[in-house]
C-alpha cells in the first residue's frame, strides 16, 4: 500500500507514500528499411495476392515451389538484399481435390490442395490402417523438382469431424486442406493422386489485385513483374500514385521492342515524383543449362535491393550483382545512349574495362524537373522522410511544448549526424559557402499556428549525387608551360 506507480504530476501529493515516475529516454530515429525488393509474379503454388516475405532460396521454393514459372525466372542468378513475393494466378484458378469413401461408400473425407492450380494434381494420398487406431494417411508431392517432405498422420479419427476439428489434425500440413468429413472413417486406399487442379487462364487483368496487395504501408520500396503489358504498366503507373512510397521498375514487355519503340512507350509512363523506373535491354543469362534473354526489370530491382539508397544504380561497382548476365540485347551506340538518357530510360550497357553489365544512367522516367532525375534522389528522399515520419508518431498528439520541439530536433539532427559518420549524407565541410543542412522547429510556428494544433518541422538536406559526368581536362603538349598561380 506504501508504492503506487504513475506517470501523473497531479497525483503525485495524493496522499502520503512512495510515488515511482518510470519513463525512458526520449525515442531516436530508426532508418526504415529501404531495400525491400517486391516481385509480383506466377509461381507454381502459394497464396493468391498475398504478400509474403522470403529469406532464403530453400524457403522460397518451399512455399513457392521449384519451377520453370515466370516468376521464379525472374529470380534467377540474382541475389536480393530482401526479397518479398505476391503470387499472381487466374480468377478461374481451380485447386485439386480427392473425395475419399467409407464402405458404404458413402464421402467420408474431402482432401483439397492447400493452393489452387495444376501443381495439385501430382499430389499423392495413401489410406492404410492406422498403427494402433484410425487410418495411416501418407501425403506426397510427386511434382517435378518437389522439394517438400512426405507427410504421415498415423492412428487419426475423422469420422464426425468438424472443419475445425479437422484443421486441429492436418493444420500444419503444407500440402493439403481437410474438410468435410462423413460419418463413417474412409476405407483404405491405394496411393491415388489429386484431380481437378488448374491454373485457368491468366490474364492481365488478374495483376491488378496482386499489385494492389503491395499498397499497404511500408511494404517495401521497389516493385517489379514477371510480365509486361500495357495493361500491368497502367497497373504499376496507378500504383505510385495509390501508394507513394515506393518505386516501380518496368520496361518494353517483348525482348525485341527497339530503342525508338521503347523511347516513344515511356512518354506514358511518368509521373512527377520519379517513383518510376523504365529499364530497357534484356539481358542474357543461363537458366536451366538454356541462355534466354530475361527482362532488365528483375536486374534493376536486384541492384537496388543490394545497395545503399546513397548509392546510384549506375555505379559501376555494382556490376557485382549483374553478374550472373552474360550478354545483352542490344548494343547501343553513345548517341543511342544519349537519346535514352534524354527519354527517361535506365538503359544497361556492357563495359568490357570493368567486364560486366551496368545502367548507363541510374535515372527514372521523370524528365521534366531536373532536380527529380535521378534514382538515387527518389530512394534517399524517401529513406530521409520516411524514417523522421514514423519516429514523430511517438509525439502524435503530445504537447505541443517547447520541451518536446527540442526532443524532436535533437533526433532529426542525430539522426541526421549518424548518416554523416555513416557516409551516407554529405556534411557542411563538402558544402561551398553554406551548410549541408538546415533542422528548424521554431521558425514557421507561430503562435496562431501552434494553437490550431500545428507543429512544423523544416529540414533542407544536401545530398551526395554521383560522378555521372567525369570530366578530365588536360592540357597536353610540347610547348605547354605551367606559371606559379596556375
Amino acid at each position: 500500500m506504501g508504492i503506487y506507480r504513475t506517470t501523473n504530476p497531479l497525483e503525485f501529493d495524493d496522499v502520503d507514500g512512495i510515488i515511482i515516475d518510470e519513463s525512458a529516454p526520449s525515442p531516436n530515429i530508426q532508418g526504415v528499411p529501404a531495400n525491400i525488393a517486391i516481385l509480383a509474379g506466377q509461381f507454381q503454388r502459394g497464396e493468391k495476392d498475398e504478400l509474403v516475405q522470403v529469406g532464403s532460396i530453400s524457403e522460397l521454393q518451399e512455399v513457392y515451389g521449384k519451377s520453370n514459372y515466370t516468376g521464379n525466372k525472374e529470380l534467377k542468378n540474382k541475389k536480393f538484399g530482401a526479397l518479398k513475393i505476391i503470387r499472381v494466378t487466374a480468377s478461374d484458378a481451380v485447386k485439386a481435390t480427392l473425395t475419399l469413401s467409407d464402405i458404404t461408400p458413402d464421402p467420408a473425407l474431402v482432401l483439397e490442395a492447400k493452393y489452387s492450380g495444376a501443381y495439385g494434381n501430382l499430389l499423392t494420398v495413401t489410406v492404410e490402417a492406422g498403427s494402433n487406431v484410425g487410418k495411416k494417411y501418407t501425403i506426397a508431392d510427386t511434382n517435378v523438382d518437389s522439394v517438400l517432405p512426405v507427410e504421415i498422420y498415423d492412428d487419426i479419427l475423422v469420422a464426425g469431424k468438424s472443419d475445425v476439428e479437422l484443421n486441429e489434425i492436418f493444420g500444419n500440413s503444407r500440402l493439403i486442406i481437410a474438410k468435410t468429413s462423413g460419418t463413417l472413417e474412409p476405407e483404405d486406399l491405394v496411393t491415388t493422386v489429386l484431380a481437378s487442379g488448374s491454373d485457368g487462364t491468366l490474364l492481365d487483368t488478374d495483376y491488378e489485385s496482386a499489385i494492389q496487395a503491395a499498397e499497404q504501408e511500408k511494404a517495401g520500396n521497389v516493385l517489379w513483374t514477371d510480365k509486361y503489358s500495357a495493361t500491368i504498366k497502367g497497373y504499376l503507373k496507378t500504383h505510385v500514385v495509390n501508394a507513394p512510397d515506393k518505386m516501380v521498375v518496368m520496361g518494353p514487355d517483348d525482348e525485341d521492342v527497339t530503342l525508338s519503340s521503347a523511347i516513344t512507350e515511356v512518354a506514358s509512363y511518368r509521373d512527377t515524383e520519379g517513383r518510376i523506373i523504365y529499364g530497357f535491354n534484356h539481358l542474357q543469362t543461363r537458366i536451366n543449362g538454356v541462355l534466354v534473354y530475361t527482362h532488365p526489370a528483375s536486374w534493376i530491382a536486384s541492384v537496388i535491393s543490394n545497395t545503399s539508397p546513397s548509392i546510384d544504380p549506375a555505379y559501376s561497382q555494382n556490376i557485382q550483382y549483374t553478374a550472373g548476365a552474360v550478354d545483352m540485347k542490344n548494343k547501343l551506340s553513345r548517341s543511342q545512349y544519349i537519346q535514352a538518357k534524354d527519354a527517361g530510360i535506365a538503359a544497361f550497357e556492357y563495359d568490357s574495362d570493368l567486364g560486366g553489365h551496368k545502367l548507363k544512367s541510374g535515372i527514372v522516367t521523370q524528365i521534366l524537373n531536373s532536380s527529380k532525375v535521378t534514382i538515387l534522389r527518389r530512394r534517399m528522399a524517401d529513406f530521409y522522410s520516411d524514417s523522421v515520419a514514423f519516429f514523430l508518431k511517438n509525439y502524435q498528439n503530445a504537447p505541443n511544448t517547447l520541451a518536446n520541439r527540442t526532443e524532436v530536433k535533437g533526433a532529426i539532427t542525430s539522426f541526421d549526424d549518424g548518416l554523416i559518420r555513416d557516409g551516407i549524407l554529405p556534411g557542411d565541410n563538402e558544402v561551398q559557402n553554406g551548410s549541408a543542412r538546415l533542422i528548424d522547429t521554431e521558425s514557421a510556428n507561430t503562435n496562431l499556428s501552434i494553437g490550431q494544433g500545428f507543429f512544423k518541422i523544416v529540414v533542407k538536406r544536401r545530398l551526395y549525387s554521383s560522378m555521372r559526368f567525369i570530366v578530365f581536362q588536360i592540357e597536353i603538349g610540347q610547348t605547354v608551360v605551367v606559371t606559379e598561380g596556375e
